[in-house]
């Protein structure tokens, strides 16, 4: 550890704690989790990717503040990008979402989650528009073994012609990485609060339905398409969206986000050495192409195939 993160942990009381490094996402931030007589708290040390620290704090009040259980911040040192913030504890949703009932209640509190999200006043962010969310799906033009740019760009002519129409119903706050393991199990809160929520720095204004996407579709647990559409239908009846509306923004949603990611995980393997998302990515292909299904992608869902070769017969 660094002196400026001993010299914070001093300042805030915690020298001498036991430090565990914790497993972090794909950003240049470090996690550790400190146990001291019997308390634990986490030191996020961002100190490779200091521009995510003034909006993770702003939007960790912005979440508290609507009741979610974000957590609290300890300690800052905005200077040298370190942050003491609340453990939420070591087990993450998607440890526990390979048992029926308890995906049930994550999902249930998720559902819940999103409404509250949604009805909340947003902050400040911002809303990227067609034009730029199928921009950044090249990325795996880019990394993808095999990407036939020419075949994707015409797929995204169509990405962007439904994302457009799409776009005009309306943005609400999207946690951007809304999935099982930024997701924590409290089973002392209530309501809303009974799920952590965590890696929002880069939260954006878009269609409600892009954290659900972020959910159902998650490159790092099983959802079945059953379970998936229950949701679906669960979301549009507690949030008085048409079924069939809903139906195509989360196509389009998923074939634009699960593009990108398919591009992203191969370039953290090809660039960064990180290889421990490769495994997903069957997973991801799959709920692509289960989104271009879809009626509103007939006519190019061939032309996606052709220029995304699936990943066993990638070289």
């Amino acid at each position: 550890m660094h002196d400026n993160a001993t010299s914070f942990l001093k300042s805030q009381g915690w020298d001498g704690a036991t430090l565990e490094a914790i497993s972090g996402d794909l950003s240049q931030r470090s996690y550790f989790r400190l146990s001291r007589n019997g308390e634990n708290a986490i030191l996020m040390d961002a100190g490779g990717d200091r521009a995510s620290v003034p909006p993770f704090l702003r939007m960790t009040a912005w979440l508290r503040q609507a009741g979610l259980s974000a957590p609290e911040i300890l300690g800052a040192d905005v200077d040298n990008a370190l942050l003491l913030l609340e453990d939420l504890g070591p087990v993450p949703a998607s440890e526990m979402m390979s048992h029926r009932a308890a995906q049930a209640d994550i999902l249930d509190a998720c559902i819940e989650i999103l409404l509250a999200i949604r009805n909340a006043p947003p902050p400040p962010l911002h809303c990227p528009g067609a034009e730029r969310l199928c921009d950044w799906t090249r990325v795996a033009d880019e990394h993808f073994p095999g990407a036939d740019s020419g075949a994707l760009d015409e797929f995204r002519v169509v990405l962007k012609d439904i994302l457009s129409r799409l776009l005009t119903e309306g943005c609400t706050v999207s946690l951007r990485d809304f999935h099982a393991d930024n997701l924590m199990p409290l089973p002392h809160r209530e309501g809303v609060a009974r799920l952590g929520v965590l890696d929002y720095q880069d939260a954006f204004l878009t269609h409600p339905v892009y954290d659900l996407v972020s959910l159902l579709t998650d490159a790092r647990v099983e959802v079945p398409p059953a379970i998936r559409a229950r949701y679906i239908e669960r979301y549009a009846s507690v949030s008085g969206d048409g079924l069939a509306r809903l139906r195509t923004a989360f196509a389009a949603f998923s074939a634009q986000r699960n593009l990108r990611i398919l591009g992203i995980f191969h370039r953290a393997a090809r660039v960064l050495g990180r290889t421990r998302h490769l495994p997903k990515v069957p997973r991801v292909y799959r709920c692509l192409m289960e989104a271009t299904e879809h009626e509103a992608f007939r006519d190019v869902r061939g032309i996606l195939r052709a220029g995304l070769p699936a990943p066993e017969m990638a070289a």
